[in-house]
């Protein structure tokens, strides 16, 4: 199934309307199941949805006290270095809603890298609780994508992309600094009952018409490979972003 692709004249548009998706998911998960579990991404899309989620109608409108936060992937460095996914997104709104501390889920940088991802995986496991030999099941992964094609710490060409059977993997030789990090793996992100792309900017509009445009895409890129099994895939884009890919009139 094609993703639905949702295109705004400006970030501020695209913030608003990320963040009306985000606090609609959030209401029905929480009302049907207790909690929503969301894993962020790091980059950009933090900046762009984190003030959002924190003016008004959406930050009086959440149960933020139902959210269960993980990260899609985390580099290895402390959680108070600038390259710290969890540091950005906790400066940017974690800090200042009122999400129970025990339900931010960070990865543990005291362990190895191996370590770290086998624990995060017992963390998983733990929140989510899968019948044995299926996989959580997030209600909303959000995900940014590179200029390369690579999403999370799913990089092009890379052996973890062929994984099929861990959740969570350390990459030891990423392309790109900070070279060690853990990622979900695409099982893992293609289970989700909602995946959403975020991409702003002229320096997108190339890799996405390789992602999004039938004519030119390239179907092995990481970005490509995420297609959620049983729930919907949807990007927003500027129009920027979108300037190449034949969506750039296709406002939501």
């Amino acid at each position: 199934m094609r993703p639905k692709v949702n295109v705004y004249d400006g970030r501020d548009e695209l913030a608003a309307a990320l963040a009306s998706y985000v606090a609609r998911l959030s209401a029905t998960a929480c009302e049907e199941t207790g909690s929503f579990r969301i894993a962020l991404s790091g980059g950009s899309l933090i900046d762009i949805i984190g003030p959002a989620l924190c003016t008004e109608p959406w930050y009086s409108s959440i149960d933020w006290s139902c959210w269960h936060v993980f990260w899609a992937d985390e580099r290895w460095v402390s959680p108070g270095s600038p390259e710290s996914n969890y540091r950005h997104a906790m400066q940017s709104f974690l800090n200042k809603v009122d999400i129970p501390g025990d339900q931010i889920h960070g990865a543990d940088d005291a362990l190895n890298p191996s370590a770290t991802a086998q624990a995060y995986e017992s963390i998983l496991a733990r929140v989510f609780q899968p019948p044995e030999g299926h996989l959580p099941s997030f209600d909303l992964i959000l995900l940014g994508v590179g200029e390369d094609g690579h999403t999370a710490s799913l990089f092009p060409d890379h052996p973890v992309l062929a994984e099929d059977k861990r959740w969570v993997v350390p990459v030891l030789d990423a392309p790109k600094p900070p070279s060690i990090r853990i990622t979900m793996t695409l099982p893992l992100i293609n289970n989700a009952n909602n995946v959403a792309f975020v991409a702003c900017g002229s320096g997108k509009a190339e890799i996405l018409t390789k992602v999004l445009t039938p004519v030119t895409e390239e179907p092995g890129l990481p970005a490509h490979l995420v297609n959620p099994a049983y729930g919907p895939l949807q990007w927003f884009i500027d129009r920027a972003a979108a300037t190449k890919t034949g969506f750039a009139t296709a406002f939501a």
